[in-house]
């Protein structure tokens, strides 16, 4: 099946506007997004460092095959409320409770890029509340050897190595110039001309796509629809420790990474593999980083032919295995 799951801008914005939120025990609001199949089987998704607005691409493939996206904001980004000092457990409890909220005992959980600490946080604390674990491009509590990052394009070398040595109030300043270009830039094509340094060719081909550009500048504009401290927050959160060891996981987790990733590079999913106790790693040969929500059909027909193998429909080419 090769029809795009990019939203064009009318449709983005309105799964956008249905947010709906919960009260956290810690005593901010959370805000989630739900959509897909409102009926189908439920997939707790966590975004990477932007906003559920990327997400939203899963939805027409989502739909396709039957499943329900669930996916919150960490505290701070786009609509939910900004706790202080919060912890990857902590926001894994967050997603326990928003379970219970919707009355959902038992998820799948996959997350993309800066989702991976609190995806496996929630893999680490709850393992009887999911069916299985998918690893997309995420971010690893990795050592700051070169080898982890020589391959990571400038912007983002320069974001993380700020992110790992200031305290917040000094590291929220040059990550708020995100924010403040994101007010400036009007123009999607504009918006992702900062990011070139940091695109595989795979990524650059998406980018000239433009449904994926306005997506790209609206995941940022919501990133920082309240300031710059809960984003810069959930950016340090990688780079602390994160309250558990990989090797403490004992549900086994799926990992899909493209080779040409320069933004995560496949080095990360590597390390996860060598660290946690039982990953299934799949190298997407030519593919970059941002694949795995931009080429949403594809990404959902490998989850469903892993783990929802009655999903998979006879017009569907099959994945990679």
């Amino acid at each position: 099946m090769n029809e795009s799951s990019l939203l064009p801008p009318e449709e983005l914005e309105a799964l956008h506007r249905d947010v709906r939120s919960f009260q956290s025990r810690y005593g901010n609001r959370l805000a989630y997004h739900d959509f897909g199949d409102p009926h189908g089987e439920p997939i707790l998704f966590f975004h990477g460092a932007g906003t559920h607005v990327h997400a939203l691409q899963l939805h027409r493939p989502a739909v396709h095959y039957g499943l329900r996206i669930i996916v919150a904001d960490r505290p701070g980004v786009a609509q939910s409320e900004f706790r202080r000092g919060w912890t990857l457990p902590e926001f894994a409890q967050d997603m326990a409770d928003l379970l219970d909220h919707l009355g959902i005992a038992v998820t799948g959980a996959v997350g993309v890029s800066g989702g991976g600490p609190s995806l496996l946080a929630t893999a680490y604390r709850f393992p009887e509340r999911l069916r299985y674990v998918v690893s997309l491009a995420c971010v690893m509590p990795v050592p700051p050897e070169p080898r982890y990052h020589q391959d990571i394009g400038i912007t983002v070398r320069i974001l993380g190595r700020l992110g790992r040595h200031l305290p917040l109030e000094l590291f929220r300043l040059p990550y708020s110039l995100l924010g403040f270009l994101q007010t400036r830039l009007k123009s999607p094509e504009a918006f992702a001309r900062l990011f070139a340094s940091s695109l595989s060719e795979a990524d650059q081909a998406l980018f000239r796509e433009p449904d994926f550009q306005y997506q790209f500048m609206r995941d940022f504009q919501e990133l920082f629809r309240n300031g710059s401290r809960g984003p810069a927050y959930d950016v340090q959160n990688f780079h602390k420790p994160w309250g558990f060891d990989l090797a403490d996981i004992t549900l086994p987790i799926d990992a899909v990474h493209g080779d040409e990733d320069r933004i995560v590079p496949p080095v990360f999913s590597e390390y996860l593999e060598e660290h946690a106790r039982q990953v299934r790693l799949e190298i997407l040969p030519g593919e970059g980083h941002l694949c795995h929500t931009g080429k949403g059909f594809e990404t959902l027909r490998r989850i469903v032919a892993w783990h929802h193998p009655d999903k998979v429909k006879p017009e569907d080419s099959g994945p990679s295995s």
